[in-house]
């Protein structure tokens, strides 16, 4: 083939481009493959072999445009901005301008520091001084690992990347998404030849110069003197070791820069420092003491008119993702995005407005100075709490997100209250990319994996102190936000008001596992470190989310479980998580007018469902519920709207209020609120409820002040049945009845076993039993809980008590009753007892001749063995006989009889429990040596195990010191338990070693001590 005909093949080969990337198939990759060969054999051989015409054919092709030095340099002035406007069109947010343009200053190389050169080099190009310009082993092993099917790996030189950079068109330097075409091969193959021929007419030196004055190393820096400055704040030719491997690491992957993810950066810094140890231009000692070095980085300077920086700049980041940095910087694009720029300047106004009320700053003087700029949304800013007013909470930042759930559009994101602010690292987006607790907000997740798997919204929950078991082996003992028990409570109440005891059990039953599962499906992209990592605490807030995730699937529930969006990049894409992302562009236009995106094929937004419209109206009905949540909340409250607009709202606060979270949303609406310090310190008593939802009630009340009152639609599928107040299940004819909702199948189907009724002896109080007369009995309803209540029962106030049945029975009346001839007063019917047991009672009258004591094991004893002589005496309310009952355990019937002459017998029995065995006790918790920090935790969480037939209480006692000092005299327990779980709290208050141990006493009276555990409570600086 002649060289003209390889010349105009090639030319019908860029004629044919699209086409030519929709074919397939090895041939094509072959063609390609050897075109590239005969190009590196070319520049590395001369090809002094037959067809050396041809190949110079190709070469004279690829190489007719080569610039000359000064047109590389012009070329780079030769660019469109992409501008990013608002969802209107009208008001333009972002002027990608590229920062070659203006904010760069061309070094020379002998400006350069040899380590960031040696550092580049190492990187970048190990073999930059030795090679013709290309990589020729990296060349083959890009192309053998593309012919595999495998990924394609870097195979570029720095010249090849100096000729992407500047020579190559933009929209040309990256490979598409569907794999490359014959446009990627012809585009490596110029890279080939036109590094090859600068290589032969310029310097190396010449070139790494070129190379440093053009790179993006992120953050608008083109070139490495703009890299300097923009992170380091200081000329090139200042830079450090530390400085300059941290800079050469940055061109390969922008993103992983000091700004946006230092973590990555520093593992980039320390690549860069082992391969300079490779090529010898540092000693390992050298690239160690560089590691160690911390970084000094400029301050985050605003530096180009961007209005809603954390917005745009997420856009931008986008945009780079879909069409690559160059495109983005340089290639003229239009892009309209989904912000409402009113919506985002009022949320970002009414944070800073009660983020300074929090402060301490005069109320009234905040809102004043917030309308008087023109922030209206601060009118309605709820007021403070009367103990809030005039204190500093200490809190420095906020996030606020809205997106409209029936598109999955982004309307605000305030990703900090000052994008310019390096107090509170306001550039850090804390909506996007903030990995915080949730607090409570993480339970609607919790509660919709139950109501799933067939629980309903009556379930009921004992809101009672309780021990959780876990894998460790350590006791979980969750408490509520107000440090009080709340009883029965039906999962409706328990989920509105916020109860952490009941979430945790909901938890426990529903499975970490599954709720995960949910959490991903429905939006959650973290919770990603393996099922087994997250305990019990995950529920209230125990692993970490972003906010925008958080709104995002909220939004799922306002629109009756489906969820609305753009695809997920492919490349993204990972089984069980969302398949959807929430909308922040409308459009992408090129510089001639062309829609780019999204593709006419694909129209966005897409749709999903991810919840049954029951089951997503379920979880509405229960957190728009206002009646449920006064208990907890007051009334009224910010998560309440104006005009009884209905809204659906879960607030959030993390241990120490270090979080503080609101996240809710109407049909038209979906609102999330974060409130904290970017450094994580502790705000001072700030919650969810204080210092998240006025922000969330005040963006809620005017976004929607001109739009209807939108219900959210009950689907058709649920049906309505009455239930018991107290237990959720059917009701009985004594039970306080509510209406509830139900997916059919999942309605109760037992009856109220808490409202119970009981015969009572109305002059005694106690139970009746069949010698009770008749006349004296009568029939009360009384609620009865299980065991584990009954301390939560006693700490109740008495006016507050509910009535629980007496559990004594009328021994008044019966064959023991006192006054009876033949009778057994003591020990009582069902009591326990241990060792020798004197028996009083009666055994006189009538025809006596003598009477005999006997015991037999069991209620109905069907052998008895007698207790002592028979006794020719007759005895009146005094010892009848003396039980040894050594070796004995378990229930016993006991009986005195007494024998007449005539041999008639009259006799008279009871039954007992015998318990000879003490109680086994052990403190599994806290572990002995312990530390634990004054002013960091709150209490050292205390925990008994016990085994009994029946424990009587379990008293627990701490003393000062070591366990050498002994408990001093008369010590009285700081805690006592009467039911399982043993489990108490002890404040934390005073710095030195503190001993514990727990007396168990069970029913009989046998008593057991436990070892003692010695903890030690240190400075909070030393904890740390």
């Amino acid at each position: 083939m002649t060289p003209v005909r390889i010349v105009r093949y090639v030319a019908l080969q860029r004629r044919q481009r699209r086409r030519a990337e929709e074919r397939t198939g090895s041939r094509q990759v072959l063609r390609a493959v050897g075109v590239l060969l005969l190009a590196v054999l070319f520049v590395t051989t001369g090809v002094v072999v037959s067809g050396v015409s041809a190949a110079a054919g190709a070469y004279a092709y690829f190489t007719r445009d080569l610039p000359e030095p000064e047109q590389i340099e012009a070329a780079e002035e030769n660019f469109e901005t992409t501008k990013i406007y608002d969802r209107t069109g009208q008001t333009l947010l972002y002027e990608v301008i590229d920062p070659r343009a203006g904010d760069r200053t061309w070094v020379t190389l002998d400006h350069i520091p040899d380590d960031l050169i040696c550092a580049t080099v190492a990187i970048e190009d190990r073999n930059f001084w030795e090679n013709p310009g290309i990589n020729v082993r990296g060349i083959a092993r890009a192309f053998w690992a593309d012919i595999r099917g495998q990924q394609i790996q870097g195979g570029s030189s720095i010249t090849q990347q100096l000729i992407k950079n500047v020579v190559i068109e933009p929209e040309r330097r990256y490979v598409s998404a569907e794999g490359p075409g014959w446009e990627d091969y012809e585009r490596k193959i110029t890279e080939v030849l036109l590094a090859y021929r600068i290589s032969q007419k310029y310097s190396k030196e010449q070139i790494l110069e070129w190379y440093l004055n053009t790179n993006f190393y992120g953050n608008l820096a083109y070139g490495i003197e703009a890299a300097a400055r923009v992170y380091f704040g200081k000329d090139v030719s200042d830079l450090t070791l530390a400085e300059s491997a941290t800079l050469a690491a940055i061109p390969q992957f922008p993103a992983m820069n000091p700004f946006d993810n230092p973590e990555k950066a520093r593992e980039r810094q320390h690549l860069v420092l082992d391969a300079m140890v490779r090529q010898g231009c540092i000693t390992p000692e050298e690239a160690v003491a560089a590691k160690y070095e911390p970084w000094n980085l400029a301050h985050f300077e605003e530096r180009y008119d961007i209005l809603a920086p954390h917005f745009s700049v997420y856009v931008r980041k986008q945009l780079e993702e879909m069409f690559g940095p160059e495109v983005v910087y340089r290639g003229g694009l239009r892009v309209y995005t989904t912000l409402d720029l009113d919506l985002q300047e009022q949320a970002q106004c009414v944070a800073r407005a009660h983020v300074r009320r929090l402060s301490g700053e005069d109320e009234a003087t905040v809102i004043q100075e917030a309308l008087a700029e023109g922030c209206e949304a601060a009118q309605f800013l709820p007021p403070l709490r009367p103990s809030s007013v005039g204190r500093d909470h200490n809190v420095s930042n906020a996030s606020v997100v809205v997106i409209r759930p029936a598109t999955g559009e982004i309307l605000a994101m305030v990703g900090s209250l000052d994008y310019w602010n390096k107090d509170i690292d306001g550039h850090f987006n804390v909506a996007a990319d903030g990995l915080r607790q949730p607090g409570s907000s993480f339970k609607p997740f919790t509660y919709v994996t139950l109501l799933s798997q067939g629980y309903n919204a009556a379930h009921m929950f004992l809101d009672v102190r309780k021990a959780f078991q876990q894998p460790n082996g350590i006791p979980y003992v969750p408490e509520n936000y107000d440090r009080k028990y709340h009883g029965p409570q039906r999962l409706r109440l328990a989920l509105a008001r916020s109860y952490n005891i009941p979430a945790v059990e909901a938890l426990s039953l529903a499975g970490v596992d599954n709720v995960i599962r949910t959490a991903h499906k429905m939006g959650i992209n973290t919770l990603n470190r393996g099922l087994d990592y997250y305990g019990l605490s995950l529920t209230l807030g125990g692993g970490e989310v972003h906010l925008l995730d958080m709104v995002y699937a909220f939004s799922v529930f306002a629109n009756g479980g489906r969820m609305y969006g753009a695809p997920v990049p492919e490349d993204r894409r990972r089984a069980g998580y969302r398949e959807l992302d929430p909308i922040t562009i409308l459009a992408v236009y090129d510089r001639d007018g062309n829609q780019i995106y999204p593709p006419q094929d694909e129209p966005i937004p897409q749709e999903q469902e991810i919840l049954s419209p029951q089951l997503a109206y379920l979880m509405n009905s229960i957190l728009s519920d206002r009646r449920s949540r006064w208990a907890a909340f007051g009334h009224p409250n910010a998560l309440e709207l104006s005009n009884d607009r209905p809204a659906a709202a879960k607030t959030g606060t993390t241990n120490d209020f270090r979080d503080a979270w609101t996240i809710g949303y109407t049909p038209q609406l979906a609102v999330g609120v974060w409130v904290g310090n970017s450094d994580n310190s502790e705000m001072k008593y700030v919650s969810g409820a204080t210092g998240a939802a006025p922000i969330w009630h005040a963006v809620m009340e005017y976004a929607l002040q001109d739009e209807e009152i939108v219900p959210f639609v009950r689907p058709e599928g649920l049906v309505e049945r009455a239930v018991c107040a107290v237990s959720g299940k059917l009701p009985g004819p004594h039970c306080p009845t509510v209406t509830e909702l139900f997916i059919p199948g999942t309605e109760p189907t037992e009856h109220c076993d808490i409202h119970q009724v009981f015969r009572v002896n109305r002059e005694t109080g106690r139970l009746c039993t069949v010698y009770t007369p008749p006349e004296l009995c009568e029939e009360r309803v009384y609620e009865v809980y299980p065991p584990e209540a009954a301390d939560w029962l006693a700490s109740l106030p008495e006016d507050k008590r509910p009535a629980t049945p007496p559990t004594e029975y009328d021994t008044i009346y019966g064959p023991s009753r006192s006054d009876a001839d033949v009778a057994i007063i003591s020990p009582a019917p069902y009591s326990y007892i241990r060792g020798t047991v004197p028996i009083t009672g009666n055994a006189k009258g009538g025809d006596f001749n003598f009477y005999r004591v006997v015991f037999g094991e069991g209620l109905n004893p069907t052998e008895w063995m007698q207790i002592g002589p028979d006794h020719g005496n007759q005895v009146d309310h005094n010892i009848l006989e003396f039980w040894d009952t050594s070796g004995l355990d378990g229930l016993y019937s006991l009986r005195v009889s007494v024998v007449d002459h005539s041999m008639a017998l009259r006799e008279a029995t009871i039954q007992v429990t015998v318990d000879n065995i003490s109680p086994t006790l052990e403190l599994t918790y806290p572990e002995e040596g312990a530390r634990y920090k004054l002013g960091y935790d709150e209490w050292v969480n205390v925990n008994a195990e016990v085994e009994d037939y029946f424990i009587a209480r379990v008293e627990f006692y701490e003393y000062p010191g070591g366990k050498g000092s002994g408990p001093p005299e008369g010590l009285e327990p700081f805690a006592v338990r009467t039911v399982a779980p043993f489990n108490v709290n002890w404040t934390v208050k005073e710095l030195g070693e503190h001993t514990f141990y727990a007396i168990a006493v069970d029913a009989a009276g046998n008593v057991t001590r436990s070892d003692p555990v010695t903890i030690r409570v240190v400075p909070r600086e030393e904890g740390q």
